[in-house]
């Protein structure tokens, strides 16, 4: 039995002309062959069967994947292609965050029909904490096609932060890393410096590029030949040259003696690179 799977696509589906909606979901149903209508359900009960599988699931390191839902084909056509996206992603406090921080793929399941809906952390992503996720389904076949979308009933912990980089030696290229980066004492780094948690530029260490974090950059007195963009505030402290501008979604600290060629701008809410 050949079955289709593909997986991150984010695909609407025009053709229905039932809708509903509840207060954490909504879903359509599409008529079938000869005026049939196929639905959705939490359960195997309908075409589309869908069991919520979020109160064991957990990412511990951002390698690491887990099983969100599984989607059961209860039509056992052979042809069913499944498909899942994430719409959106809320922390314990209901606060929404970047829905790119999760990839969500669709991969073959235990059983004959059904098929596991796996979370994991995006390359470069550095969340820490519990979340639901809201995921949109679209599954077809030859005779049928429905979309749903349903939100994770437990929060799922998630921990997509990387082991901090030290630089503690010259690099002459870029340095890339999904967590902290931090660049010790008279050393220097050529390129450019990205990272997904926090940067660090320590006493008399030099920076030939641009320096983008998504979370805090805090430069000691030291120059970078770039742009600063932060995701979180940045401190420029005593005696530090900045080439560059400066950009950052907080608030930007320049101290004594320190000095900032280019523009600087704080409390911004879109810039390249980070999410603010």
């Amino acid at each position: 039995m050949t079955r289709r799977i593909t997986g991150l696509a984010v695909v609407l589906i025009f053709l229905g002309v039932v809708t509903m909606a509840g207060p954490t979901f909504g879903f359509a149903t599409i008529a079938a062959d000869r005026g049939v209508n196929v639905a959705t359900a939490d359960d195997s009960s309908a075409y589309l069967g869908l069991e919520d599988q979020s109160t064991s699931a957990s990412i511990d390191s951002p390698g690491e994947q887990t099983v969100v839902y599984t989607v059961t084909d209860n039509v056992r056509s052979g042809s069913a292609t499944v498909d899942a996206s994430i719409v959106g992603i809320t922390d314990d406090s209901n606060a929404p965050i970047t829905s790119t921080a999760l990839s969500v793929n669709v991969q073959p399941g235990s059983d004959a029909e059904t098929f596991d809906v796996v979370l994991a952390c995006e390359d470069g992503a550095s969340i820490d904490g519990s979340y639901r996720v809201l995921l949109q389904f679209v599954a077809s076949s030859d005779a049928s096609s429905v979309d749903a979308t349903r939100e994770t009933t437990a929060l799922v912990p998630v921990d997509c932060t990387a082991e901090p980089v030290v630089v503690s030696v010259d690099e002459d290229g870029d340095v890339t890393s999904g967590g902290d980066v931090t660049v010790d004492n008279n050393v220097n780094v050529g390129g450019d410096i990205e990272s997904g948690g926090s940067v660090t530029i320590t006493n008399n260490a030099n920076v030939g590029g641009n320096i983008a974090a998504q979370g805090d950059i805090t430069i000691w007195n030291n120059a970078v030949s770039g742009d600063l963009i932060a995701g979180g505030n940045i401190d420029i402290r005593n005696n530090a040259e900045i080439d560059g501008d400066v950009m950052a979604c907080g608030t930007v600290t320049v101290r004594n003696n320190a000095v900032v060629t280019g523009t600087i701008s704080e409390n911004q809410t879109d810039l390249p690179g980070v999410q603010c």
